[in-house]
């Protein structure tokens, strides 16, 4: 090796004539590997043209200049103790100093190769702390970078960029020479990040290879050769070299050294023009490179805030107190770019302003000793400048300075004790009142800081969001689908600053997302982390780190000062991000239990944890600003990119992921089963769903990750399934099951015992969600299955008929669904018995399906033979039993038994009530079936009160949108239209159809009943043409979705002809009540109290065109079935017998005119009863719990 220095190799000054050198040329090479001889030469060497001096030279005409070489050892051969950049980049200082003591100011400018820009970057810092360097600082104008890995802020990969360096040049480096070469290299960056030395006149030009190192490949890319300064102060270059050949060059011919000589020359007059133009100082004094990015958003709201505290009046108590606003935020919010927004709106009101980067202690020092310079003239000269001599000296210029003066202090995160590079701000604060200060900080310790209250810098309001993101990603919004798109894209971002203009830039270079905005959303759920991941360019000038450094820092600093709080905000991970409740945790809750849950075992408990553990963790986060404190709810939440990173960094380590989603599942587990007998429980419940729901999705992707086999979890998904299912969350429930039947067919197969539960739960769930054809073909699986396994007599196989039975009623196979009933009693009756539990639901199932076939005496005989048996084998108040009274109540009120319905349906309230409390929902659902019953009874009144109050009591228990609410509104509204309430009638009919679109769908059989509902109300209202498109809509969907024989599709046949006959379409309206009794008897039978009302309409048609013989025969029939099925003093027999009185009188037979049990009457007004569909209160069941 050459002997180690600074060596002139060209000096103008030597030519012949002679020229003063006008530049400095300094050229520090890398790693030395072969242990070579003028390594510092053989670097910038190719057949034996050393370029700095043959080319570069003739290059920078007429500008003269003098090229030096920097030698040091740098061969790794010897050891890693030779790789020393603090003590390297010490001796190029002092070099210079030296070489350059004729003329300090020259400019300067420096030629790196690989490593040796870390010794550049290095001396840099270290010169601007220590004023002996301070002319090497400021002459610095330009530096050039041959493949320099700055990696950005990305510290971990700095290092192992380092390492593969290395490796160019030795095979199998030792362990101790690569952890020095990292360690060092990474401070010196770090260093290097956090100092921003390079007065705003320095330019960067950073040469990155474009080919490869043999079979390592690229070693430093252009993202690893990036510095990322702002305005237009950097360039990249990409050159066709690999590693160590990009910086050699044997003729200035070449098209690469061309490249490089004439982008240095240009670099080189424009360093010097601005150099030139620098104006003297303002009093402004921003240290950083700070400026504002042009893209950033105005936030008036916020810089008005500051405003506002720094300028309002102090208490008398608190005169002569310096005025601090605290500014705190997560990483990459906005907190530097809202002080400089601050600074720029109110520079005049100020004399001078200071910007101070507080990130540590030496950056802070560093900063006041600039400030001391700066001073000079008005503060004691110091011989020995040391900081605490500086710091007294700036801090007494504050107390004695008249005026009015702004300090900044950015990036000030550090302010724990336990922090690793804790700042105690309060030694730097000026103690004068002339002064204001503003503070920012990932810490919301600065809100203790602040004079008042200080100002918390959250997410960007969406039209900000939008406007920032359509500003960075150069696009205008000029279609109204690139503006939805734009919110689409800034709500998956969470409206965080630096986030959405990182996506924007990332747009704007990418031409098929600036064409197509729709695609981005998937590619970033797709790329989250690696685009996360990325370093922001000029356009976010105040980040040199991606969001994920931003993050990761922060969370480093939480685990140290808590373990188990940076392990409780990856848990967090794992659940919904918003409304975080510590309740959740069950550790309010009184137990003698001392297990340790496994949520408590993932964050490091050894021990049950306790209440104020929990809240200790939730401070420390909300310190640091990673989760924020909702005050109102008693809850916290966290940004939901934090909450994404806190899954994707540990996307690397399968175990970790697995383990955490665990110990959410069964927090949220256990959770659940601790409500699910609490009298609050429905609000509770409704809001633990987005936990569960987030878990779940979690879980999709843990399931997916290897050949994943953890069978037995999956009993905890079945488990949210059924809990969904319980709330009337049928979408959630379903998604869920679909989830563990798909799991459980994969890893135990399609005739496990445990997959064909599955099934059958999902079958369930789809017979909710109104998909009653695919309910009907799972459960007929689910049987033959069973059939096949188990056999035809086995309980399990009986329930699966059972419940097959359900979705054959529900499709209005009422013939089919009461065969498969009669067969599910008579096994059930010869195995089990006629007095077990499961054959009395079976009887009772049976009954229902005889009452829906309008059998009604029979079902009546046979839910009254229920009711003794329970009453017998249960007792009279067991809650089988009451279900059985309003049972039979339904069939007594179907055969016209009012009073007798009333009666038992009263009693069933009292009972409830008495046993079960006012507001559990079974004594809701029996106030709703008497509100029914007093509604047939005419006492309208009565009714809508007990239904308003049903109303009230399901809003406040379950919430607005829970099915049994919606369908309180409706049975409301019934009474409303009864009442003759037509307007308020329909704005509730309205809202619940709404309501069912949103919630179940337009094709939900409950949507389309709610629909016929609103067209029933507005035919009243008498917009017949509305009705009969709505109605006609109905009947579409009907025969649609249920085919043209179900029965509610015959019903909506009857309501659309009704329609027509009331717009006057009378032959129409005809022809349409004959098919509709034509299907009625066919399917239904000719008794059925459908079909005999179905011919009564038709009467109508008949009486409504002039046929009054045919429709005077068909009422004389009507009223005769009536008589005899109904019984005289049924309220459709009385109605039968108007109607026929009615037709005879139209007839002109006034003699025979008759009335109730034959009596004579005088003429009346029509009365019509007409067949309408609407939703009732669900009636009370006995079932069993699966059928």
């Amino acid at each position: 090796m050459a002997q180690a220095g600074l060596h002139v190799i060209y000096d103008s000054a030597s030519n012949d004539p002679p020229y003063v050198a006008e530049l400095d040329i300094v050229a520090v090479h890398g790693l030395n590997f072969k242990n070579s001889d003028d390594h510092a030469r053989k670097t910038w060497t190719m057949s034996d043209k050393v370029w700095l001096k043959d080319f570069l030279p003739g290059a920078l005409l007429p500008k003269t200049a003098r090229v030096m070489l920097f030698e040091y050892n740098s061969s790794p051969a010897i050891g890693a103790t030779a790789i020393k950049l603090s003590g390297h980049a010490n001796n190029l200082l002092q070099w210079l100093k030296l070489k350059r003591k004729s003329d300090p100011q020259r400019p300067l400018i420096f030629i790196c190769h690989s490593l040796g820009g870390l010794i550049v970057k290095e001396a840099l810092v270290a010169a601007t702390l220590d004023v002996t360097y301070k002319s090497t600082v400021e002459a610095a104008c330009l530096l050039v970078f041959f493949a320099t890995p700055h990696q950005g802020g990305n510290y971990a990969g700095l290092g192992d960029i380092v390492a593969k360096i290395v490796r160019t040049g030795m095979s199998k480096p030792r362990n101790d020479l690569l952890d020095a070469l990292k360690a060092n290299s990474d401070q010196a960056m770090q260093r290097f990040e956090q100092a921003r030395h390079l007065p705003e006149r320095c330019l960067v030009v950073n040469f990155y290879e474009g080919d490869s190192y043999g079979k390592i490949g690229l070693i430093v890319d252009q993202k690893s050769a990036t510095l990322n300064l702002p305005g237009t102060r950097e360039k990249q270059i990409a050159m066709h070299a690999d590693h160590s050949t990009i910086c050699k060059f044997d003729s200035p011919d070449s098209l690469a050294c061309e490249l490089v000589l004439g982008t240095i020359a240009d670099e080189v007059e424009r360093a010097l023009a601005m150099s030139r133009s620098a104006t003297s100082p303002v009093p402004s004094y921003p240290l950083s490179s700070m400026t504002p990015v042009k893209t950033f958003v105005q936030r008036p709201l916020l810089r008005d805030s500051i405003r506002n505290q720094l300028t309002k009046p102090l208490e008398s108590d608190r005169q002569g107190e310096v005025k601090k606003v605290g500014v705190w935020g997560m990483g990459g919010a906005g907190k530097s770019q809202l002080a400089l927004s601050y600074l720029q709106r109110y520079r005049t009101e100020y004399d001078a302003a200071f910007w101070i980067q507080a990130d540590q202690t030496a950056s802070i020092d560093r900063d006041f000793l600039a400030i001391y310079r700066l001073l000079a003239e008005t503060t004691p000269s110091l011989s020995d400048l040391n900081p605490e001599d500086v710091k007294r000296e700036v801090l007494g210029w504050f107390a004695r300075a008249s005026g009015q003066y702004l300090v900044v202090f950015d990036g000030a995160d550090s302010l724990h004790q336990t922090d690793k590079d804790f700042v105690e701000l309060s030694e730097y604060c000026p103690g004068s009142p002339n002064t204001h200060v503003i503070i920012t900080s990932r810490s919301s310790i600065v809100q203790s800081m602040s004079t008042f209250e200080g100002v918390s810098v959250e997410e960007l309001e969406e039209s900000q969001s939008v406007q920032l993101f359509l500003s960075c990603a150069k696009i205008r919004p000029t279609r109204e689908d690139v503006l939805e798109e734009s919110k689409l894209i800034v709500y998956e971002l969470g409206h965080l600053a630096l986030a959405v203009s990182m996506a924007g830039k990332y747009v704007s270079q990418t031409p098929r997302l600036s064409s197509d905005l729709s695609a981005y959303l998937n590619e970033f759920r797709n790329r989250r982390r690696d685009l996360l991941s990325e370093t922001p360019d000029k356009l976010t000038a105040r980040y040199h780190h991606s969001v994920m450094t931003v993050w990761e820092t922060s969370y480093d600093a939480v685990s140290k000062h808590l373990p188990e709080a940076g392990r409780f905000l990856t848990l967090l991970s794992f659940i919904h991000y918003d409304d975080i409740f510590p309740e959740m945790f069950g550790l309010d809750i009184v137990s003698g239990s001392t297990a340790v849950a496994p949520w408590m075992s993932v964050l490091g408990y050894q021990m049950k944890a306790e209440l104020h553990q929990l809240e200790k963790c939730f401070r420390i986060l909300e310190n640091y600003s990673l989760c924020q404190r909702n005050m109102m709810q008693g809850s916290y939440s966290i940004h939901r990119l934090v909450h994404a990173w806190g899954y994707d960094r540990l996307q690397s380590d399968g175990d970790g992921v697995e383990r955490y989603w665990y110990a959410a599942s069964q927090l949220l587990d256990d959770y659940i089963e601790t409500i699910s007998d609490r009298q609050d429980g429905p609000v509770i419940k409704l809001r633990v769903v987005p936990h569960l729901t987030d878990n779940i999705h979690s879980f999709d992707k843990v399931s997916r990750v290897g050949d994943w086999n953890k069978v037995d979890w999956l009993g905890t998904i079945e488990r949210f399934g059924i809990f969904f299912a319980e709330i009337g969350r049928w979408n959630d429930a379903a998604l869920s099951q679909k989830g563990v039947l798909e799991k459980r067919w994969q890893i135990l197969g399609d005739e496990h015992p445990d997959t064909i539960s599955a099934m059958s739960n999902l079958a369930i769930t789809l017979s909710d969600q109104g998909k009653l054809d695919e309910a009907a073909s799972m459960k007929a699986e689910v049987l033959e299955k069973m059939q096949r396994i188990l056999g035809d007599e086995h309980p399990d196989t009986i329930m699966a008929m059972s419940n097959l039975t359900n979705s054959l009623s529900d499709q209005g196979k009422l013939e089919e669904a009461a065969s498969m009933r009669k067969e599910v009693l008579e096994k059930r009756q010869r195995i089990l018995g006629n007095e077990h539990p499961d054959t009395i639901s079976a009887m009772h199932n049976l009954a229902s399906t005889l009452s829906d076939q309008g059998k009604l005496d029979e079902a009546a005989s046979m839910r009254t033979e229920v009711l003794e048996k329970v009453q017998r084998i249960l007792g009279d108040e067991h809650p089988n039993t009451i279900s059985a009274i309003g049972n039979l109540a339904n069939s007594l009120s179907d055969q016209g038994k009012l009073d007798e319905a009333a009666s038992m349906r009263t009693e069933v309230l009292e009972k409830r009530r008495r046993i079960l409390g006012d507001e559990h929902p079974d004594t809701i659902s029996a106030m709703g079936s008497l509100a029914n019953t007093l509604s047939d009874q005419g006492k309208l009144e009565e009714a809508a009160l007990i239904r308003k109050e049903v109303l009230k009591k399901r809003r406040r228990i379950l919430g607005d949108e829970h099915p049994n609410t919606i369908m309180a509104m409706g049975n409301l509204a019934n009474s409303l239209s009864d009442q003759g309430k037509l307007d308020e009638a329909a704005s509730i009919r309205k809202e619940v159809l709404e309501k069912r679109r949103r919630i179940l769908g337009d094709e939900h059989p409950d949507t389309i009943s709610a629909m016929s509902n609103l067209a029933i109300t507005l035919s009243d209202q008498g917009k017949l043409d509305e009705a009969a498109s709505m109605k006609a809509e109905v009947l579409e969907k009907m025969q649609r979705i249920l085919g043209d024989e179900h029965p509610n599709t015959i019903m909506a046949m009857s309501n659309l002809a009704n329609s027509l006959s009331d717009q006057g379409k009378l032959d129409e309206a005809a022809s349409m009540k004959a098919e509709v009794l034509e299907k009625m008897q066919r399917i239904l039978g000719d008794e059925h109290p459908n079909t005999i009302m179905a011919m009564s309409n038709l009467a109508n048609s008949l009486s409504d065109q002039g046929k009054l013989d045919e429709a005077a025969s068909m009422r004389t029939e009507v009223l005769e079935k009536m008589q005899r099925i109904l019984g005289d003093g049924h309220p459709n027999t009385i109605m039968a017998m108007s109607n026929l009185a009615n037709t005879l009188s139209d007839q002109g037979k006034t003699d025979e005119v008759i009335g109730p049990s034959g009596v004579s009457t005088t003429k009346k007004q029509p009365l019509r009863k007409r067949v309408t569909v609407r939703l009732q209160q669900v009636r009370d069941s006995f079932r069993s719990s699966s059928s």
